[in-house]
């Protein structure tokens, strides 16, 4: 029996551990690139998830507008409406008495109806049924029937609200998808931001770590030194506090790289525990772009610039709404169709009488202190102050372009600078500890060197860090990959 239980209990901790052992070997990304990262934030961030769902609103939105233009069938009915009540009944004589009643009303009915775009009216096909059924002593029915009813309700001189709504829509949807791709591109940059975060948090920690083992073999000469006075004490100490300095650096540096690596796993969509190496990239491509081109397709793509037409859109539909609203109105209903009624079913179809229905109601604003040419005149002044903020805004925006292309093209030339002085500081560094070593500089000049050489590489990396980060933010500026030139766009869920 113990040995049993020792069976289950090994078989038990195979099917937890071995499971779990296995996973986490899976959760090894192994070294990505910067195109690797930025391919798998894409498809696996939460961020990418949200901006999929967020189109996904919008194309069902669109959608549903579009339904408003085609023909909808409707079924609707109420049954049983059974009544039981006691009620007053006036005789002939002119006397009131109480009787009571029992009845039941069924109705059903189906219509088609589709809206007139042009006129903003409505027309509809229906046809019905109804059966009302009375309980007084022998159970009477009596049914109703409309074989077909068409009918119409045209607005006159009203603000037509469909026909706005379909310039509107459509524009909302296209400023949607441009917004997609613009979010996922902003997810490029944030990415290739936290990939250099991580370059430059392991420069400093590396920094930290040779500056540590350097400035303890530093600290080690000058404590022989000053013990055969050749330096002073004030020199003994400031090797021992840049000692203690770098030692205190290398434990702040691993928090800030730590920090850095884990915000970029769950960027990526994954948990801090997975593990994952990072490849610099080491090519600078030469990339050439047309200021011009830029405007235009930032113009022509990005969300913002079709915003600026949706809004003026939306300004003249809410002054040509006021004007509407202010003026005469009126609404033709008509209705033309058969019906019958039977005590018989099978006789509720046979020879059925016509049916009309028209009516014209009208509305004429006569005195409302001036209500109405109050809206109108706001309407019109707001339409006004749309229109130039719009071309402010056009122009901002245009700039804005400019200083983007501008920038980036000047941050090739400032990385292959930043990768010189890199190279430069490196070397006076080692001449300055040679030069120490042997006594021909003093020190402070070391640590001088020292400082100089971190600096420049934590430079070299935050430039290069810009450069990529200007290439990204440019595509998203203006929706255009300019290496290959094309249009950027993504798989959706709906393309699938």
């Amino acid at each position: 029996m113990n040995n049993f239980f020792l069976i289950v209990l090994i078989f038990i901790s195979i099917s937890i551990f071995v499971p779990a052992g296995l996973a986490a070997q899976e959760l090894d990304l192994g070294t990505l690139t910067l195109q690797e990262s930025i391919e798998i934030a894409q498809e696996n961030s939460p961020v990418a998830r949200a901006n999929r769902y967020s189109l996904s609103s919008s194309r069902w939105a669109y959608e549903s507008f579009r339904a408003d233009l085609y023909p909808s069938l409707s079924m609707s009915g109420d049954a049983p409406n059974y009544n039981k009540s006691i009620f007053t009944n006036r005789l002939d004589d002119g006397t009131l008495t109480f009787a009571s009643q029992r009845q039941s009303d069924a109705t059903l009915s189906v219509s088609i109806d589709q809206n007139i775009l042009p006129s903003g009216g409505r027309l509809s096909l229906s046809s019905g049924i109804s059966r009302l059924g009375i309980f007084t002593g022998e159970n009477t029915y009596r049914w109703q029937s409309t074989p077909l009813i068409i009918g119409l309700q045209q607005p006159l001189f009203q603000f037509n609200a469909l026909k706005w709504r379909n310039r509107l829509e459509p524009l909302r949807y296209e400023i949607a998808q441009k917004e997609f791709v613009q979010e996922m591109e902003a997810l490029a940059v944030q990415v290739t931001a936290g990939f250099f975060d991580i370059f430059l948090a392991r420069i400093n920690l590396e920094n930290a770590e040779f500056n540590v083992s350097r400035n303890d073999s530093i600290y080690t000469i000058s404590q022989g030194r000053y013990r055969v006075g050749n330096i002073a004490e004030n020199d003994l100490l400031q090797t021992e506090l840049a000692l203690r300095n770098a030692e205190s650096s290398v434990t702040r540096s691993q928090i800030e790289y730590q920090r850095a690596l884990n915000n970029f796993k769950i960027l990526l969509g994954y948990t801090t525990d997975v593990t994952l190496n990072l490849e610099a990239p080491d090519d600078l491509p030469e990339i050439s772009v047309n200021i011009e081109l830029a405007k235009q397709m930032a113009y022509e793509n990005n969300s913002e610039a079709l915003t600026y037409r949706f809004n003026e859109i939306a300004a003249d539909r809410d002054f040509e709404q006021a004007k509407k609203q202010a003026g005469f109105s009126a609404t033709i209903q008509a209705n033309y169709g058969l019906n019958q009624t039977s005590t018989d079913f099978k006789d509720l179809y046979t020879s059925p009488e016509n049916r009309q229905f028209v009516t014209l109601g009208f509305n004429i604003p006569i005195f409302n202190w001036g209500k109405a040419r109050s809206e109108v005149n706001a309407a019109r002044n707001q339409q006004r102050q749309v229109a130039n903020s719009i071309e402010y805004q056009r122009n901002q925006f245009l700039q804005e372009v400019d200083y983007q292309v501008s920038q980036f093209l000047q941050l090739r030339d400032q990385v292959l600078l930043a990768a010189q002085s890199d190279t430069i500081a490196q070397r006076r560094y080692d001449v300055a500890q040679n030069r120490y070593l042997i006594g021909r500089i003093d020190i402070t000049n070391l640590f001088i060197a020292q400082n100089e050489k971190d600096d420049a590489r934590q430079a070299y990396i935050q430039t290069l860090g810009d450069y990529w980060i200007g290439w990204y933010a440019l595509r998203q500026l203006t929706l255009y990959n300019f290496r290959e030139n094309r249009m950027i766009t993504y798989q959706t869920e709906f393309d699938r």
